[in-house]
């Protein structure tokens, strides 16, 4: 597994630095374990997204279902990106954050009446609609509204990809979307709608996807429709292609943008060259992930047989992803020392659930003893929003780092705060 250190990540004078700032000293400020992000990766990455995209004349909208800090949207917001949102607390999120109601997706199969009333009286700029029930709702609640609420049907493009069953959305049997035989029923259905604009098709085929070869076969699909549509006087004006684009966490595999994009601009192009409606993607992970670390001190270096445990502060409640689908982030100590020698280890949790495991067998630095402080790698995506207080533990806090500096962007959540609502 390779270290992924870089220009922002990197050791000096033996102490692990995210970008010109010392995580021990951080934390000896805020309590352990705690998120440290690099403003600095984070705008790298959406420069990066955005030259690659912009080149092709392709949206980006950021999937904030990746990190909903509101100090992460403000400043992935102030580079001129919309957001895709699949909650009404995320919605609500956004527009706390600045970002404009119009550059607001809202995705989501199980959106309810009270979400997409809040939707609809913040004035969004698109619903993305997964089932014909869904349709009827959102005809039904846009009764109240003035204007025509511009709608992309999602379809399910049956398209499989070599990612974790957990995580492929765009293959028959998942809950996500709609074939795309339907999709044209219900064109055909709300073509003449006071109240709803269908106007688009949208897909999602999964996450952490290393191969830009399924993202054209699905495009392929919906251009297929596109062109149905289109011969029936049906216009499609946005193709929204999701996102997915998968990271390296340690094993050398990962999609760039530009293979994205030239994939997505190379069908299009070939298939439909005179289509001239808006295209969007909804990069998440891809922006955010490799900016943030989870800092965590060892509390036991646990001898036992066939191997000892490294037990961590740091639990499953912080950092949920190996205990939902086996997802392996790199461990790192951020006291660096030169002797080089290893032994394997399983990094575990403190949380009384054997699920609460980090990884087996892991190397880690012979010297690496109890209070000591380590890091987990690429943990800016899907790690702080989908922490929890299992076991009644604090909710880690978030720290934003420019350059020498740190900014706490989210107090720890304590037992007290969370016993208040409780009263």
């Amino acid at each position: 597994m390779t270290t992924l250190l870089n220009e922002q990540l990197n050791y000096r004078d033996n102490q692990l630095q995210l970008e010109s700032c010392n995580l021990s000293s951080v934390a000896q400020q805020v309590p352990t374990p705690f998120y440290g992000y690099s403003k600095a990766r984070i705008l790298q990455n959406t420069a990066r997204c955005q030259a690659a995209f912009a080149a092709h004349n392709i949206d980006i909208h950021y999937a904030m279902k990746a990190n909903s800090n509101l100090h992460i949207l403000r400043l992935i917001g102030s580079q001129g990106l919309g957001v895709d949102t699949v909650s009404a607390g995320e919605i609500q999120r956004a527009i706390a954050a600045g970002i404009p109601a119009e550059q607001i997706i809202f995705s989501g199969v199980g959106k309810s009446a009270a979400e997409i009333r809040l939707a609809l009286n913040t004035g969004i700029g698109q619903f993305n609609v997964e089932s014909a029930e869904e349709l009827a709702l959102l005809g039904t609640l846009a009764q109240a509204h003035t204007q025509p609420v511009k709608v992309a049907l999602r379809v399910n493009p049956d398209v499989a990809v070599n990612t974790h069953r957990h995580i492929t959305t765009g293959t028959r049997g998942n809950k996500f979307g709609m074939p795309p035989e339907q999709a044209l029923q219900l064109f055909r259905d709300y073509a003449d709608h006071s109240c709803l604009n269908l106007c688009g098709l949208a897909m999602h085929i999964g996450s952490q996807i290393c191969d830009a070869a399924p993202y054209g076969q699905a495009v392929s699909r919906l251009l297929a429709l596109t062109k149905t549509l289109e011969a029936e006087d049906i216009h499609i004006l946005c193709l929204d292609l999701g996102g997915g684009f998968g990271i390296d966490y340690g094993n050398g595999r990962s999609l760039s943008f530009s293979e994205v994009a030239a994939v997505i601009a190379d069908t299009i192009n070939t298939e439909v060259p005179e289509y001239d409606g808006k295209v969007v993607v909804e990069p998440g992970r891809s922006l955010i992930a490799d900016a943030g670390l989870l800092v965590t001190r060892v509390n036991f270096v646990k001898e036992a047989e066939p191997r000892p445990f490294l037990i961590l502060d740091a639990a499953m409640n912080d950092l949920m992803r190996p205990a939902l689908y086996q997802a392996e982030h790199p461990l790192l100590p951020v006291r660096h020392t030169d002797d080089g020698g290893f032994r394997q280890l399983d990094v575990v949790g403190p949380v009384c659930e054997s699920t609460d495991t980090f990884a087996r067998d892991y190397p880690v630095p012979n010297d690496v003893q109890a209070d000591d402080l380590m890091a987990f790698l690429c943990a800016g995506a899907y790690c702080s929003v989908m922490s929890n207080s299992y076991n009644s533990r604090d909710i880690a806090a978030e720290v934003l780092i420019d350059q020498d500096t740190f900014q706490v962007i989210r107090r720890p959540v304590s037992q007290d705060d969370l016993m208040a609502f409780e009263d």
